[in-house]
């Protein structure tokens, strides 16, 4: 007997329900299941550690590397303890766990050695140096400073954003897209690399994108979660990732595949739109009025900038920017900052802006 697809939504109490029917139910293809939609990601085998733990690991060592911009003068930094936080030995961090988790920074970032020199520079032109373009050294920002490089690189700052691209964008987009291969009746091994994915993202269980987390709030957002209201809520960035989570990995336990791969669709596209919108935000700031001659402000948002346009190389297939639009950028950013900000009409960084608003609808 042919039955017709029945599919319907029920909203109560904040809480989604599906149900829908198929004549297909065998092992391979298994009808879809009632399944409800939580407005926390409360689920009951909700595991993501590893991610998080990765996490704090990169929390711990950029709070290190910026010990190095507080005050006007030179604080040490320790290159064996940078190195050590890098690759989980010698017991570094603060938080125990970290130190027997059996994880690293090290083991999954792509372009790790690159990353692993932006920290290492941190300590190696953290000298009592004034910094000039062809000079690296201390540019005061504020009452403090940053530790850039002979082209003004800040690389404290193109370090944690590189990580939050080489690692975290990089391995949601490889484990949300490895989702779409496993068959529906193995929602356990879904699940474990649906939370993962999750993981990465950094924000609490029980996150509201209404909400401004203070930096107190020892469950706030972190580091990517924090752009999405730092650099997302135009976007609404917030809602629609964290809500595509909750729905998708709802869908993995009713063997709704089809609302499975369009969340994780979602999400990567959504993702990578929030790192356009800060890359476009760091490739403008240095142009306002009130930033030119201000070489502390300038070299730190183009720095953040080359991060955000960096984690654009590990976009998903299925993307918005062409190949050629991410080799100028990256062709642009990767150039002497010096020069980027002595161009009249600042001509380099109104091509980027243009690009990341026309592939991104920004």
């Amino acid at each position: 007997m042919k039955h017709n697809l029945l599919t319907y939504v029920m909203i109560a109490a904040g809480v989604t329900s599906f149900v829908a029917c198929s004549n297909d139910d065998d092992n391979s293809n298994p009808s879809v299941k009632p399944y409800t939609v939580p407005t926390t990601y409360s689920f009951n085998n909700a595991s993501y550690t590893t991610s998080t733990q990765r996490v704090k690991m990169a929390i711990e060592l950029d709070a290190y590397l910026k010990l190095a911009n507080a005050g006007a003068t030179v604080v040490p930094l320790d290159q064996a303890k940078v190195t050590n936080m890098w690759a989980n030995s010698g017991n570094p961090f603060a938080d125990a766990s970290l130190n027997t988790s059996g994880k690293s920074l090290r083991e999954v970032t792509s372009d790790a050695d690159l990353y692993k020199a932006y920290a290492d520079s941190v300590v190696r032109y953290n000298i009592a140096t004034p910094a000039a373009p062809g000079v690296g050294g201390l540019v005061p920002r504020g009452a403090n400073k940053i530790i850039v490089g002979p082209r003004g690189l800040e690389y404290g700052q193109s370090f944690v954003k590189g990580i939050m691209g080489g690692l975290y964008f990089k391995e949601a987009v490889r484990i949300l897209g490895s989702v779409k291969t496993v068959a529906a009746r193995d929602t356990t091994a879904a699940q474990k690399l649906w939370d993962e994915a999750f993981g990465y993202l950094a924000v609490p269980a029980n996150y509201d994108s209404s909400l401004a987390y203070p930096n107190t709030d020892p469950n706030r957002p972190l580091l990517w979660g924090g752009y999405l209201a730092e650099r997302g809520k135009s976007i609404q960035a917030g809602g629609i990732i964290f809500g595509a989570f909750l729905k998708g990995r709802a869908a993995i336990g009713g063997y709704d595949t089809k609302v499975r791969d369009e969340q994780v669709d979602i999400i990567l596209a959504k993702w990578e739109q929030l790192a356009a919108a800060a890359a476009l935000n760091y490739v403008t700031a240095p142009t306002a009025s009130s930033a030119i001659g201000n070489f502390g402000t300038q070299l730190h948002a183009l720095s953040e900038g080359q991060g955000f346009i960096a984690a654009l190389k590990y976009r998903a297939n299925n993307n918005k920017l062409s190949p050629a639009n991410f080799a100028t950028l990256s062709a642009i950013i990767n150039k002497d900052f010096y020069v980027l900000l002595n161009q009249p009409g600042f001509t380099d960084l109104v091509t980027a802006q243009t690009i990341l608003k026309t592939a991104y609808g920004l």
